[in-house]
């Protein structure tokens, strides 16, 4: 014997079972689709935000006005400023990077210089007396001519592993301005090796 055929009342309520069903997977799949959209739509923050040129410790970031060589970086509790005393102390560190700037274009002073730790937290510049006569932030690079000298920022030496120096020309109003973005590449068994008793800084100039 073939099977009964579904009344009419059964035949609607299983089509409104399978409308039903149809209208929450169509619900997902706009949600799913309304979320991924957001994701990848830029934010007014990202629109403004600097433009990051990345480079590699030992070699030239290049960016449209100056370019910026790291060297090397040291660790200490101590800094010791050209021609000033006495030693500065830090309940933090200093971390000092080495470092080469050349001017591209015209004259230029590098004035906002940061470090960004791994889990995103940004350690600006070291304010101390008489670093501004001393270190880079307070030089001003002639084009085509590298000066040599150093970033100082205070911050926790143990931040330093997966942390990323950030440096550029203008302090404020740098939206869309490209900012040298170089990993430090300092990993977590080199700290010992970076700390001094006392960071000695060289002052910059023109070599």
């Amino acid at each position: 014997m073939s099977a009964p055929l579904p009344s009419l009342e059964e035949a609607a309520q299983r089509d409104s079972r399978q409308r039903k069903v149809l209208n929450v997977v169509l619900v997902i799949v706009v949600l799913v689709a309304i979320i991924g959209l957001y994701r990848l739509t830029p934010t007014q923050q990202d629109i403004q935000q600097p433009v990051a040129v990345k480079g590699i410790v030992g070699k030239a970031v290049k960016t449209p006005r100056f370019e910026l060589t790291v060297r090397g970086v040291q660790v200490s509790k101590k800094l010791r400023v050209p021609r000033s005393a006495p030693d500065r102390d830090s309940l933090s560190d200093f971390v000092v990077v080495d470092a080469i700037v050349k001017a591209t274009r015209e004259p230029i002073h590098l004035n906002k210089v940061s470090i960004k730790a791994a889990d995103g937290t940004l350690y600006l510049g070291a304010n101390r007396a008489g670093l501004n006569e001393t270190d880079l932030t307070g030089f001003e690079f002639a084009p085509d001519i590298p000066a040599h000298g150093s970033f100082v920022v205070e911050m926790p030496a143990d931040q330093l592993p997966g942390a990323v120096l950030q440096v550029m020309e203008k302090s404020i109003f740098n939206d869309l301005e490209p900012q040298a973005t170089i990993p430090l590449g300092v990993e977590k068994d080199q700290l010992d090796g970076l700390r001094k008793d006392v960071a000695i800084l060289t002052a910059a100039d023109e070599s």
